[in-house]
């Protein structure tokens, strides 16, 4: 039963590396097109599902998206046993399944940016298109409530967005990390990037969740967008190019957050209390 128990950890700790490690790629990649065009070298704002387009056009651009996809439904599979398996500790209180619940969501939201890998590397470029976040946000607002469903999705982005800052500030994250095992960590550097990317993060939360919450309001389908424009606003600020910078250094610094938890996240079996 121990050896179970040994290799199911196992199981999940090489599966949360390499969900963690495609995490840390679209992440990287979406702060730096947003760092060129920020310094007036091309690039855009873009979100992930951009970012995923983008990388089907590079240079053996399918076989990347084939990697990254296997990376994402390892993260979805992450994501699950959390919230199944209650990984975390988090219990079976109302708080507990709440927060196992928002394991959930996360792993449902990276399960469509798996799907679109899919479509990309199985369809022509064209067939791949989807819609668009204003065209699924047309389509809540057309259901009974769906006005107020939305006004509650944005109070959620604006939630996480809230905590992920709180994290940075109070570096809680740091219960997560296994360094017991790795010999003499840079960790001033590791807690750097940590905190700066998860505050990073929380912002652009907040921005997102605003405009959804925003397009609610308004009714205006046009304004619920997601990533890409939460870093376009920005832009669009007095000095936007300085803060669409700052914004971009920090998500780089999330995407190295990522990485980090691939090498030093600690992953606890469900039932083993260690």
């Amino acid at each position: 039963m121990k050896r179970n128990h040994v290799s199911l950890r196992d199981g999940l700790r090489h599966t949360a590396s390499a969900g963690y490690v495609a995490k840390g790629m679209i992440y990287l990649t979406i702060g730096w097109l947003a760092l060129l065009t920020a310094i007036g070298l091309g690039g855009s704002e873009s979100g992930a599902s951009d970012v995923i387009r983008k990388i089907a056009l590079w240079p053996f651009g399918r076989a990347l998206l084939a990697l990254l996809g296997l990376g994402l439904v390892a993260y979805v599979l992450w994501r699950l046993a959390q919230a199944i398996l209650d990984t975390e500790r988090k219990g079976n209180d109302w708080q507990g399944w709440i927060q196992r619940l928002g394991f959930a969501v996360s792993g449902g939201l990276y399960a469509t940016l798996a799907w679109r890998c899919a479509t990309l590397v199985f369809q022509s470029l064209a067939q791949g298109q989807g819609g668009g976040t204003s065209q699924h946000t047309e389509r809540v607002l057309g259901i009974p409530g769906g006005r107020w469903l939305l006004v509650m999705l944005g109070v959620i982005f604006i939630g996480v967005g809230i905590h992920q800052m709180v994290r940075a500030w109070r570096r809680s994250y740091r219960k997560n990390w296994h360094l017991d095992s790795r010999p003499n960590p840079p960790l001033p550097l590791l807690e750097a990037i940590a905190r700066l990317g998860l505050a990073a993060r929380g912002v652009t939360f907040v921005l997102i969740g605003s405009l959804i919450a925003l397009a609610a309001w308004h009714l205006s389908p046009s304004d619920a967008q997601g990533l890409g424009a939460a870093l376009n606003l920005l832009a669009h600020q007095p000095f936007g190019d300085w803060l669409l910078g700052a914004a971009a250094v920090g998500l780089m610094a999330y995407g190295g957050y990522c990485f980090i938890n691939a090498g030093y996240r600690r992953v606890r079996h469900p039932r083993s209390g260690t």
